[in-house]
């Protein structure tokens, strides 16, 4: 009783109040534990939304699917390819694309001829028919054709060498330079580094030859095989002024010779704003995207990094100075949105077409450099190389690792490219492929011509899931096809 009443009922408050607080802070505890595991499953579901989503979506949609762009698609395709639409208007709507066009030949008929999404994301123009694309180093194919239509004409042979058409280049360890290395990139002149290249360097021919033949051979004459991105076209197009009858660029002869006899366009240089008008703007690949595939491991990423991209991050690399060092102001893809930097001939680079001029370009040299019917008059046109030529300059070439591109290239005498591409690696498809990811692909066997085009810029070096993707599926249609 006397311990009862001993008691000290003051300490029921407080002994209560601490249990109180335990609970509160329980609580509490639990609140910000559940907020913090709710922002975490938020977060985590923003970052694979973002990290799966396509690279050119807007924010609001790779994040929230809000603002995703609508797929717009012209053109056509036979029934037989309309898988190749399929996966054209995926590219687009998953953001793998902003616009782009993709054409095909099949045993010389058009059979795929597709343009899509956004031309130019600041005015909304749309990507169509009209429209014209930069197509970078699938330049390269056309001119490779252009020089070997000037050997035919006995104006150049590949095993000469280059001091017989331009005597001043015979310096600097460039005296046994021949043709044939220029085309195969083993000239010896991939980067120019005695000249700091600006863009006004190319407005004067006459000066361009004189910086150009001063440049001493990159490897003091030991024949190396580096590809030479930018410059190659430079030095073709004074050797072709000078053997040249009317002393006329490569740019020139095709748009009096080829164009409108083949019926396609497909432009060297841009100087008139009416043409500007229809080029497409290039969107480059988003930043934080290539940081990430810098920085995570392979395995992580889709598509990664080629070991190129590693050296070009080396100023005192070969192909630093090659693919950066050289060009015009060290001008990188989307300055060639500036008019002024359409204005001049670069024939490794400067080429604006459409993937329907490209396609049958690839298509006329999958038929043997024979004539194809011209869908829009119905005549048939001339031959662009003989048989002789075209099997010349089909001649394939011992595989060598490049080392401006660090990986193995297989050359034709004609400077074509032969490729195992991934996902259709049966198959050996020639010609070349241009910065961002635009293709210009034949195969005579299967009688394919192929061309893709696009504004969206992509890290991989020979094509990538866009265009090699329809590639496979034009592949197995022709295989059906034929079995059919």
């Amino acid at each position: 009783m006397k311990s009862i009443l001993n008691f000290n009922y003051t300490t029921i408050p407080s002994r209560f109040a601490s249990q109180t607080n335990s609970s509160k802070f329980l609580k509490d505890r639990r609140r910000s534990l559940k907020i913090f595991f709710i922002l975490h499953l938020i977060f985590g579901f923003m970052i694979y939304r973002y990290s799966h989503s396509g690279p050119f979506l807007p924010f609001s949609c790779q994040i929230l699917n809000l603002g995703c762009p609508s797929v717009e698609v012209t053109g056509f395709t036979t029934p037989e390819f309309l898988g190749v639409k399929k996966i054209f208007e995926e590219n687009i709507k998953n953001g793998l694309d902003v616009g782009a066009g993709v054409s095909v030949y099949y045993d010389n008929k058009l059979v795929v001829d597709l343009q899509g999404g956004i031309a130019n994301l600041e005015t909304g123009k749309v990507y169509d028919s009209e429209t014209l694309q930069g197509v970078f180093s699938c330049s390269k194919t056309l001119t490779g054709i252009m020089i070997a239509r000037l050997v035919e004409q006995g104006l150049l042979n590949y095993d000469e060498k280059i001091s017989k058409y331009w005597p001043e280049f015979a310096q600097g360890g460039k005296e046994n330079v021949t043709l044939l290395d220029l085309m195969v990139h083993r000239a010896g002149v991939s980067y120019i580094d005695s000249h700091q290249m600006t863009l006004s360097d190319l407005s004067d021919l006459d000066s361009l030859a004189k910086i150009l033949q001063s440049q001493p051979h990159n490897f003091n004459g030991v024949t190396t095989k580096a590809y030479h991105g930018v410059s190659r076209g430079w030095y073709l197009n004074e050797i072709v002024r000078r053997v040249d009858p009317r002393h006329r660029t490569i740019g020139r002869i095709v748009s009096e010779e080829i164009a409108p006899v083949y019926d396609i366009e497909f432009y060297y240089s841009i100087t008139k704003k009416s043409l500007y008008q229809r080029v497409a703007s290039i969107y480059s690949y988003p930043m934080v995207r290539v940081l990430a595939k810098f920085l995570l491991p392979k395995w992580l990423i889709g598509e990664p990094l080629e070991p190129i991209f590693d050296e070009m991050m080396k100023s005192d690399s070969v192909t630093y100075k090659t693919l950066i060092g050289t060009a015009p102001d060290k001008s990188q893809p989307q300055d060639w949105n500036r008019f002024e930097m359409l204005n001049y001939e670069g024939p490794s680079y400067s080429g604006v077409t459409n993937s329907k001029s490209m396609a049958k370009l690839a298509a006329i040299m999958a038929n043997g450099g024979k004539p194809i019917n011209n869908l829009t008059t119905g005549v048939l046109e001339p031959t662009i190389l003989s048989k002789n030529t075209y099997d010349l300059v089909m001649t394939k070439l011992p595989e060598a690792f490049d080392v401006v591109l660090q990986t193995n290239i297989t050359s034709t005498i004609g400077g074509f490219g032969y490729f195992r591409l991934k996902g259709v690696e049966e198959y050996e498809f020639i010609g070349w492929g241009g910065s961002g990811g635009s293709m210009l692909l034949f195969n005579p066997e299967l009688k394919i011509g192929f061309g893709f085009c696009m504004n969206a810029f992509h890290t991989a070096l020979a094509g990538d899931q866009r265009s090699l993707r329809m590639l496979r599926e034009v592949v197995d249609t022709v295989k059906t096809l034929k079995k059919s």
